[in-house]
């Protein structure tokens, strides 16, 4: 109990010193405080953390270490789902870093194998350094913890624009805090938010769903899918037919019992995915059975029919209307993007061109099709031009607005158009690729994070002929 108000009373020393230099506007927490000694990314790259990773700039800091087995995999699995909704902006108007509390450990050969853990995209550094350094960086920041299992887990949102810093969490509302974030530089954003929802009611994640379900969202979907693949775990789609019930709460419940007692499946699991070890947070036998009824019946709507219809009202990149004979009963896969699109939607394509590739022959068993989400810009004259750099037998699609907003509800994606500077946007889009089976059945999904012999195991037997 001393430990803990003790621990109580230095966060709120620091809470209350951090916002207060920020209230001033002065320049303690500028340039002469947050230290600018040199720091190493996973990459080996180094930098002046002051200089080249705060000032000018949005950065959210988070402090980990990479042999922890109990918050620190599920605040940075919350991170990087935070990552996908900021989408095209990670990188460019927001910057995360992952700082270490153990750098005598975490070289940043550990930090790499981490990051890619943890599908660590652009503008996400995971730094390390002498351990004199990263202790004065931390201690500066308010992480004055005395040994590694008392470090903070919260994040710290720099606005190093206007010299400003505040507190935040990553496992609440993961949309409440994309506004926050977006409400740092407004003009860097635009105006059209990011998240769906007003700010007013995203406080905290509401319990209005199924039992089991806002577990889900807050310490497992981070790390694991259900029918979307493997992620930082193993994905949950049809666990609870490959596990029996008893094993999988106890499992739940208390991993590393589970694995303490030598049980063969969790030796298998720990080898499979060795970087992260499922922590154990405290989870009773009853909500580990109501999780795995959520997973099951999330599970039954992850298998859900496409209607194809919506699709059949587009234009090809060759001024035809799409067909029915060119998309009914074969596998598909859908993506969503636009040529203006800096990064993600090329990566995609020319992703999606190797895995048509590996697939041989296959490879034309299936139809994979580009939706443009930008109408405006994006005519099948444009689209043309730009498909000539992937493989052809990807379909880039056209439309009106209402056509596509049809295509998009259809899957349940989201696009938003972003405005910037001078009139010109940009469009903020869902990242992944939604596969269908031969029926129009949802069958799986696929992003940058996506194991690629999983989803190639997934196309072969998708595409594999009777």
């Amino acid at each position: 109990m001393q430990l803990a108000v003790r621990t109580l009373a230095l966060a709120l020393l620091a809470a209350a010193t951090l916002s207060g230099a920020a209230a001033a506007g002065d320049s303690r927490w500028g340039k002469g405080y947050v230290p600018n000694h040199p720091v190493e990314a996973q990459d080996g790259q180094s930098y002046k953390f002051y200089d080249d990773l705060i000032q000018d700039r949005i950065a959210i800091v988070s402090f980990i270490y990479t042999s922890c087995s109990e918050i620190c995999p599920i605040a940075t699995a919350r991170l990087s789902q935070l990552q996908e909704k900021l989408g095209e902006h990670m990188g460019r108007d927001v910057f995360f870093y992952s700082i270490t509390v153990d750098p005598e450990i975490d070289t940043p050969a550990r930090m790499q194998t981490y990051a890619k853990t943890f599908g660590a995209g652009p503008g996400w550094l995971f730094l390390t350094g002498k351990p004199e350094h990263i202790n004065e960086i931390r201690y500066r920041l308010g992480e004055r913890s005395r040994f590694l299992g008392e470090h903070r887990n919260d994040l710290l949102l720099s606005n190093g624009l206007a010299g400003q810093w505040q507190r935040d969490s990553a496992m609440g509302d993961l949309d409440r805090l994309v506004l926050t974030i977006q409400s740092l530089n407004p003009a860097a954003f635009g105006k059209a938010p990011l998240a769906s929802r007003p700010h007013a009611q995203l406080e905290a994640i509401e319990l209005t769903g199924p039992p089991g379900e806002t577990l889900y969202l807050k310490a497992c979907a981070g790390c694991h899918s259900i029918g979307e693949g493997n992620r930082v775990g193993p994905d949950l789609a049809g666990v609870s037919e490959r596990r029996r019930p008893e094993w999988l709460i106890n499992f739940i419940a208390n991993p590393a019992k589970v694995r303490a007692s030598k049980d063969p499946i969790a030796l298998e699991l720990a080898a499979r995915f060795p970087t992260v070890r499922m922590p154990s947070i405290g989870v009773s036998a009853r909500e580990a059975a109501d999780l795995l009824a959520y997973i099951e019946a999330r599970q039954a709507r992850t298998h859900r029919h496409i209607p194809l219809q919506p699709l059949l009202a587009l234009t090809t990149a060759q001024g035809k209307p799409l067909t029915a004979e060119e998309i009914e009963g074969r596998p598909l896969a859908v993506t969503f993007g636009f040529t203006h699109c800096p990064d993600v939607c090329p990566t995609t394509l020319l992703d999606w061109s190797n895995a048509l590739a590996s697939l041989g022959p296959d490879g034309d068993r299936i139809k994979v099709l580009f939706v443009s989400v930008d109408p405006e810009r994006d005519t099948p004259a444009a689209l043309k031009s730009y498909m000539a750099s992937f493989d052809p037998r990807i379909t880039a699609l056209t439309g009106s607005a209402s056509e596509l907003a049809a295509v998009a509800a259809a899957f349940g994606a989201h696009y938003a158009k972003v405005p910037g500077k001078d009139g010109s946007y940009t469009i903020d889009h869902t990242l992944k690729t939604y596969i269908l089976d031969a029926q129009a059945q949802m069958a799986g999904a696929s992003d940058h994070a996506t194991d690629t012999q999983q989803r190639h195991a997934l196309l072969k037997k998708l595409t594999r002929r009777e």
